[in-house]
């Protein structure tokens, strides 16, 4: 190897390095939480009423710290909120009106993220079943079914 090509190589690998420590590597600690759900049922447990919602298009997506509640019919606007995952819980708050084109809204209406089975601007969830395939939650109210797509 050649006194240039070393000299490059260095400079190269000087290079890569600092652009390696520059950035901040955020990982998702999320687990079995993260990915796209499927809102499959929903139990009313004040009544023991039971909503299939298998034909629903109704998805819950969680990545990181978004989860984006979407009806992918399009009849219902989508919308993002800030989770908290830990031990048996999940937090759902901050939502906002998802919206690139006009940029995202914060969100004050709770009716619009109702039909997600979401029914308060910041709403705790108690973790009853999570792993690759199935999740169920419930805020003492709702009892969601999920199916992990």
């Amino acid at each position: 190897m050649t006194k240039m090509t070393r000299h490059i190589s260095f400079i190269l690998t000087a290079a890569v390095t600092a652009i390696l420590c520059a950035c901040d590597l955020e990982t998702s600690d999320n687990g079995d939480l993260d990915g796209m759900w499927h809102l499959v049922r929903v139990d009313t447990l004040s009544t023991s009423g039971v909503k299939q919602m298998d034909g629903e298009k109704i998805y819950w997506s969680f990545q990181y710290k978004l989860l984006q509640v979407d009806d992918k019919t399009g009849a219902r606007n989508s919308a993002l909120l800030r989770f908290e995952h830990a031990g048996g819980t999940l937090r759902l708050h901050t939502p906002y009106v998802y919206d690139r084109t006009n940029g995202d809204s914060p969100l004050t209406d709770v009716s619009l993220i109702a039909p997600f089975g979401i029914n308060a601007l910041e709403n705790n969830f108690t973790v009853e079943r999570l792993n690759g395939s199935k999740m169920i939650i419930n805020d003492n109210y709702l009892r969601l079914y999920f199916k992990k797509m």
